[in-house]
């Protein structure tokens, strides 16, 4: 059609020229339509024996300058992964990692290139029991081989360290590539390229876990099992009909050729995707999926099922090859370790394919009724499940405890924040955000399943469309229970959202606008688009841009810029006084005659690993444990494999119960139990303490435990106000007594007494009654609001630095080192090392029940003093005794390097006589001796 000359058309020629375009478009033409056409069309009709007029083919913009498209996408995608938040990891020489795992997983590398093997225990955490390393080789040999190449064959382990930064954003950039050609298979190469630049923009978990210094295996993940989906969808779509049993039997190369190249691709990626995560048999069980449905599908269409349950066989297989030289049978079925469980499911996935196609094949040819197939199918499933059950009943277990991975977590594991629902948070808007938090592209792609279901039922044939709708369906389910799927479902949600593009544009006939374009840039001038189709056009283009795009790139959450043009923002390496003091920690420590790059073997099943008497464990929160093993280069005792995080309510111990424990006492049992056979003084040598472990991350401690946080501290509305209150059992806890007061004596500052009244109806009020600086005071308030009917009244504080209550001096753990920045206005430091040791025991006598009070002046070395100070009273027979975890006489060389410590001798008060030069030797304090006054 031309376009309109001379002004703008009138409205009757303008719906004669819409219906001339209708009788065009139903006759399926794809070239220009002329009045000359339609008089043909109208003769045929007619039944005049006229040759059917010759449609001219559309004309596209060449494929050449479609890539050169994508390679600015892909540059641009670098853009945001490497090029903006490069300043934030590449720091002078150092390279800063991002997230728990990054650092762990570059000291993998670093093994694997000193090594050339990649190790599978590892003693140096779950201290001290040691662990099955769960992560995949995958990611440790490809920055192992490219580090090699990069280096000509001798690379400098600040090499290893650059690659590992930069290869999680290369492998997230790459999938541009893999979206797009996934996307034209949905809806043409509109819908294609805008996957990729959609895939190139998303924010939140995908592109958090794609940036430089991720150094994770998430990216590869996403990379891998995409381009293994690719190649199913080819595999499947080129086998239909030609991938037969009878193809096989007479060797028809010309029609299995194609088929079986891309199954021996989908089966490579797939197969790698697993040696990247031991959990990956995830996509095992989508083609499992696809492969009943499809299979079913077929023999009810009287469709030869051949190709489904071959195509997936062959590609099993090949996974299955690049999967077994991992496999540890030790580890029995374990789901979340490279095991027999891997193997297995591939078996009997390739089994049960071929079975179905088999199957199909027999009933087609004895002529059975169709519907037997499906009531077959799922009766042998039954049985099958049942027998392996009986048979193996450790693969069933593991196979069903591994589908708990659609359920939500509870308990502490719900505190971990990418375990959180996707409906909490406001993580839909922060992973897929749109203009207006309901036209997210996590809503609005919905829009397309049942568009896709109703394309496969008009054209069975495309089979690609039901794995589009197993794939998106099952990660769908997984991202509803744990938002970190995101990073996964990301991939299906571009997709989506380009062939919903493409559905729209298809509606504008948008191809007819690039049809002329690309004739006028070939010279013809007769063949300018319709002017008012070109608007509608750029308008459609335009509105998918600022729905899509805009909001991906440039969004915000509460005022916080969360697009991917701010990048730089999502990049949170460990901070500098973490980096510090594991540094100090390796630096000024006592050697565990451990290495972090060393081959340790797995002790034979039901033993320990023998560890050296030098080896000594490093208690801090589980999120620490990656840091003090490879940053520190120390033993952790919990990581982040949510191991050595322990219970209260169970009586397991871990970090929780220490750092929950309301006395000394509690926390020394907590550390004999780690391992009764050792010393609790090596199973926890250090503590490493953090202001995040003291407040924001005190309630994960709790969830743990299974202990309501409540129990610590809660907030309530006074003013329109909220009010933090911090609870006695808080300031009780080891972690608030290390961090918060130095593990010294301290007294009421301030406290508030507050009464609670119930309403009958299980509601709570909290009533304030008393401020004092005076514990007595608050005491009798708490009698007196009691004696007045309050339901219970207990002394608070509002700040987590100022005690509510008394606290004890703790006997056996001394601050060694502190990070540089202040968190408090007295001088508090965000990072705090304290070393357990027996202590030295001073004991001498007095009258009975003598007070008996003994301090010395604390230096940081950081600017900052405090008093240690610990008190008694002589008991009956006149005895006292008082055990001091602080050296006068400094370091000794064989000890720990501490730069904190006393700047004199112990002042001891004995009633109202005093000590001036109470000197307390290092060896004293490591050996638990006494020293007698």
């Amino acid at each position: 059609m031309g376009r309109w000359r001379g002004g703008s058309p009138s409205w009757p020629s303008l719906l004669k020229s819409r219906f001339k375009m209708f009788i065009w478009i139903e006759n399926g033409s794809s070239g220009t339509m002329t009045k000359k056409s339609v008089k043909e069309k109208k003769a045929g009709t007619e039944g005049k024996d006229q040759p059917a007029p010759k449609r001219r083919p559309l004309e596209r913009i060449p494929d050449l300058y479609i890539y050169v498209g994508l390679g600015v996408v892909f540059l641009f995608s670098l853009y945001l992964r490497v090029y903006k938040p490069m300043s934030r990891v590449l720091v002078g020489d150092s390279v800063l990692f991002d997230g728990n795992d990054g650092s762990y997983h570059i000291m993998l590398a670093k093994s694997t290139v000193l090594n050339l093997q990649r190790p599978w225990f590892d003693p140096m955490t779950f201290f001290p029991r040691g662990t099955e390393i769960t992560f995949g080789p995958f990611n440790s040999w490809a920055i192992a081989i490219l580090s090699y190449m990069a280096d000509l064959g001798t690379p400098s382990m600040h090499t290893v360290e650059v690659v590992g930064a930069v290869l999680p954003a290369v492998f997230g950039a790459l999938l541009v590539f893999v979206v797009y050609f996934i996307g034209r298979e949905l809806g043409g190469r509109t819908a294609g390229f805008m996957a990729a630049v959609m895939i190139a923009v998303l924010p939140g978990q995908f592109l958090s876990r794609s940036l430089i210094g991720f150094a994770d295996h998430h990216a590869a993940e996403v990379l891998l099992s995409t381009t293994a989906m690719l190649f199913f969808i080819l595999a499947f779509r080129s086998g239909a009909g030609k991938l037969t049993f009878a193809a096989i039997r007479r060797m028809d190369l010309t029609a299995l050729k194609r088929p079986l190249a891309y199954c021996l691709l989908a089966g490579l990626f797939l197969g790698l995707y697993i040696d990247a995560w031991s959990s990956g048999h995830l996509f095992v069980g989508i083609i499992l999926a696809f492969v009943t449905v499809q299979s079913i599908v077929d023999h009810m269409r009287g469709r030869n099922a051949d190709y489904v349950g071959i195509s997936g066989a062959i590609a099993f297989f090949v996974t299955l090859l690049l999967v077994l030289p991992f496999v540890r049978a030790e580890n029995g079925f374990g789901f979340t370790l490279y095991s027999l469980f891997q193997p297995t499911i591939l078996i009997v996935g390739i089994i049960f394919m071929l079975f179905l196609s088999v199957l199909s094949s027999q009933l087609v040819q004895r002529k059975m009724d169709r519907s037997y197939f499906p009531l077959i199918v799922i009766g042998s499933i039954v049985v099958v499940f049942v027998i392996l059950m009986l048979a193996v009943p450790q693969f069933t277990g593991a196979l069903t405890a591994g589908l708990k991975i659609f359920q939500p977590r509870t308990g502490g594991g719900a505190t971990i924040s990418e375990a959180s629902r996707i409906l909490e948070r406001g993580s839909i808007q922060r992973n897929f955000p749109g203009i207006v938090p309901i036209l997210s592209p996590f809503w609005l792609t919905l829009i397309a399943l049942p568009l896709l279901l109703l394309r496969y039922r008009r054209d069975d044939s495309r089979n690609g469309d039901m794995l589009i709708l197993a794939w998106t369906v099952i990660i769908l389910a997984l991202t509803f229970a744990q938002n970190r799927f995101a990073y996964y479902y990301a991939v299906n949600v571009a997709f989506l959202a380009g062939y919903l593009g493409s559905v729209l544009l298809e509606k504008t006939r948008f191809l007819e606008v690039e049809d002329a374009l690309v004739r006028m840039a070939r010279g013809s001038s007769k063949e300018a688009p319709d002017q008012n189709r070109a608007i509608i056009n750029f308008v459609v283009v335009a509105f998918l841009v600022v729905l899509f795009v805009y909001p991906s790139m440039f969004g915000s959450v509460q005022g916080v810029k969360i697009g991917s043009f701010y990048s730089q923002n999502q990049v949170g390496p460990m901070n500098s006084d973490w980096y510090e003091s594991m540094y100090w920690l390796r630096d000024n420590t006592p050697s565990p005659e451990m290495g972090i790059y060393t081959i340790y073997e797995r002790p034979p099943k039901g033993e320990r690993f023998p560890y050296p008497d030098s080896a000594y464990g490093t208690m801090s929160w589980w999120d620490y444990g990656h840091a003090i093993e490879a940053v520190g280069e120390r033993l952790a005792n919990s990581n982040p494999f949510q191991q050595g995080i322990g219970s209260i309510e169970t009586g397991v111990a871990g970090s929780s119960p220490f750092f929950l424990a309301q006395n000394e006492s509690e926390a020394e049992a907590v550390a004999a139990n780690l391992d009764v056979n050792r010393s609790l003084y090596s199973n926890i040598r250090y503590v490493v303490t953090d202001v995040e472990m003291a407040m924001g991350k005190f309630h994960a401690m709790a969830a743990w435990s299974n202990i309501n946080p409540g129990t610590y501290h809660f907030s309530y509305w006074q003013d329109g106000q909220p009010i933090m209150i911090y609870r006695p059992p808080y300031f009780s806890s080891m972690v608030a007594r290390l961090h918060f007061f130095d593990g010294t004596e301290a007294r009421v500052q301030e406290g508030w007494t507050i009464a609670y009244r119930t309403d009958g109806q299980g509601g709570v009020s909290v009533e304030p009654q008393k401020r004092s600086r005076n514990y007595q005071e608050l005491l009798d308030s708490v009698n007196e609001s009691l004696g007045r009917g309050y339901a219970a009244a207990e002394v608070v504080s509002q700040s987590p630095i100022m005690t509510s209550v008394p606290l004890e001096a703790l006997s056996h753990y001394r601050l060694v080192h502190e990070s540089p920045s202040s968190i408090t206005s007295s001088g508090q430091k965000y990072v705090k090392v304290f070393e357990h040791v027996p202590g030295a025991t001073i004991t001498g006598t007095a009258s009975p029940g003598t007070d008996v009070v003994i301090s010395v002046p604390i230096s940081t070395g950081r600017g900052r003093s405090f008093v240690y100070q610990k008190s008694t009273a002589a008991g009956s027979d006149g005895q006292f005794s008082l055990v001091v975890p602080y050296s006068t006489e400094g370091p000794e060389s064989w000890s720990t390097n501490f730069d904190v410590g006393p700047v004199g001798p112990y002042t001891l008060r004995v009633g109202t006589v005093q000590y001036e030069e109470v000197r307390v030797p290092e060896g004293a304090v490591i050996a638990g001796s006494s020293i007698s006054l």
